[in-house]
């Protein structure tokens, strides 16, 4: 009697892609570009600065970005844009105003 696959046994070779390995499209590059642009970042230092802030790895160009990964990038350089800090995580130190102790 021949075995039958058991229930987690997946072939890798029918596995299909995940979406978070899509290499980005033209599109997308163009929409970093213009967003770049807008946001009046030109100098390439920052540009690559940012990514791979976003990112979290060393990229030398855009065409090295997931396809998934494009809208955090294009939200962090429109906050950018807009001069809006992101946050810490912490309520204490994204505070805008003063506070007694800021004082002391």
């Amino acid at each position: 009697m021949s075995e039958a696959p058991g229930l987690f046994d997946i072939p890798t070779d029918t596995a299909p892609a995940l979406h978070q390995d899509l290499p980005i499209r033209s599109e997308q590059v163009q929409q970093i570009r213009e967003a770049f642009d807008r946001a009046g970042i030109s100098e390439q230092g920052e540009r690559k600065a940012l990514i791979n802030s976003v990112v979290i790895r060393d990229i030398a160009s855009l065409r090295e970005l997931h396809a998934v990964e494009v809208r955090r990038v294009l939200n962090t350089i429109e906050q950018r844009a807009q001069g809006k800090p992101s946050t810490t995580g912490s309520s204490w130190d994204d505070r805008e105003e003063e506070t007694w102790i800021d004082k002391l």
